[in-house]
């Protein structure tokens, strides 16, 4: 291998330095938007705070109105919506939000004032600030078309922080003396090895941290997800319950049954307008006929001492059409924190009640990676880990663009064609294999090259 080590180190910087063209301008947005939602947890306390400076001075020991109350009097303002989901108000909040669906498909929030039944704010799901983040960080605003896109990006992320790492420690200057190199580097002259050289500092010191985050967020994507998902079949790995898309049934007359789907914990979302998980199963909440349901059990369920301990935020969604059941979920960042109840929409009676410890540990597992992902796994520590280890990939990308910028005129016959050695194809079927998305590119590129090699042969033969 030694012989051919040269020539493997020359074919992986190329792909090194083209792709990271291509990543580095995606990773920069990523991390922004990725340290903003990191605040999620900060950026809607101060959006209710600011919604509740709002409410009305009300006489002391006032008393709370009914949620069935509430939720007739803001149908009756809006009759072409749809009861969809409430959010219950936290201790010492003077509002409670409620979900309605229209006939276009489209969800609104509405914060009601608890003392008096006043709106004091309104908006459209899909427009609240932290929304549009998320929904830039994992689709770049372009639906499942986007979610590709950011799943390939990161997955070359990931490629590009090991080979990184790989072409610093295999340079021959660096064997040797590696601490004393890494802060010699800061020093060198010119400006072109300087930003080259801080651009490996940095990298080699948040090569974990960036790797670890990058892999955490890997279950909500599309392709390594759903595959991780088709992997956890087979091995017969599944959850308790579905907590989101539940069929639990009712008890009535009609049907005493209860079908429970598959789930997976870490597609639960508090974002439930979203109409689909993060596999691209796309679906709307179906209408409920309030008519013909019961609503004061909800004034019943919300008082019940198990709901009244869930960690908030506390969800409640509605019961799906064919006697489907009332929902309480208790949604914080942190996975381990959540559980869900089950309840009868008729009796008010507790169907079925699902905790973190009742999930199979590969699920839980991931799920606090995920939970490690949005900066919610062990608090303000884990959040300011987030954002240095997204500055730490913003430097790195704009350092690496910067050194390119600088000697680029001197590049073209950096990045021309070299013979592939055994061992960078075998790294290409790794990857390949291990980031599907990733994998995909490896195929339409080795194409191109392909063709592009056998154009200039034929022009060669024509000389």
């Amino acid at each position: 291998m030694s012989n051919r080590s040269p020539l493997f180190r020359q074919r992986l910087w190329r792909w090194h330095f083209i792709a990271g063209l291509v990543v580095c301008p995606f990773a920069i947005l990523l991390s922004i938007t990725g340290a903003i939602y990191l605040f999620k947890p900060q950026i809607e306390n101060y959006e209710e705070a600011t919604i509740n400076a709002l409410a009305p001075v009300v006489e002391q020991g006032a008393q709370s109105i009914a949620l069935d109350r509430q939720i007739k009097t803001l149908l009756a303002a809006n009759p072409d919506s749809s009861f969809k989901r409430l959010i219950l108000d936290k201790p010492g909040d003077r509002s409670l939000e409620i979900e309605l669906q229209n006939t276009q498909g489209e969800t609104s929030l509405y914060w009601i004032d608890t003392l008096t039944g006043q709106v004091l704010a309104s908006k459209l799901s899909d427009q609240r600030f932290i929304y549009l983040v998320k929904k830039l960080h994992s689709e770049l605003l372009l639906g499942n078309a986007g979610s590709y896109v950011v799943e390939l990006m990161a997955s070359w992320l990931i490629i590009l922080v090991i080979t990184g790492l790989y072409l610093w420690l295999s340079k021959p200057e660096n064997k040797i003396n590696r601490r004393q190199i890494l802060v010699a580097q800061l020093n060198a002259q010119p400006r072109v090895k300087k930003m080259r050289n801080l651009h490996s500092v940095a990298g080699i010191w948040f090569t974990v941290p960036i790797i670890v985050l990058l892999l955490s967020g890997l279950p909500w994507t599309q392709l390594w997800g759903s595959g991780f998902d088709r992997v956890k079949e087979i091995a017969g790995i599944s959850g308790p319950g579905q907590e989101w898309f539940v069929t639990l049934k009712s008890k009535s007359p009609e049907s005493t049954i209860a079908r429970i789907p598959k789930s997976n914990l870490w597609e639960i979302t508090d974002s439930s307008h979203d109409g689909h998980d993060h596999h691209g199963h796309h679906g709307s909440a179906p209408s409920v006929d309030l008519d013909g349901l019961n609503l004061n059990v909800l004034n019943d369920i919300r008082i019940k001492a198990e709901v009244v301990q869930l960690v908030h935020p506390v969800q409640i969604v509605s019961p799906k059409p064919d006697n489907g059941v009332w929902t309480v979920r208790s949604m914080p960042g942190q996975r381990s924190q959540r559980e869900t109840i089950h309840y009868d929409q008729y009796s008010g009676e507790q169907i079925m009640r699902i905790g973190f410890k009742d999930h199979h540990p590969v699920e839980r597992f991931v799920s606090q990676g995920v939970s490690l992902h949005e900066g919610a796994l062990f608090g303000w520590f884990n959040q300011l880990l987030g954002v240095l280890t997204a500055l730490a990939v913003i430097c790195i990308s704009c350092f690496g663009l910067y050194a390119w910028w600088l000697r680029k005129p001197a590049q073209a016959s950096s990045t021309s064609a070299t013979a592939t050695s055994p061992g960078f194809v075998a790294l290409i079927i790794i990857f390949g294999l291990l980031l599907p998305a990733a994998g995909i590119s490896f195929v339409i590129i080795c194409l191109f090259e392909a063709l592009r090699n056998k154009r200039i042969f034929v022009n060669n033969q024509k000389k």
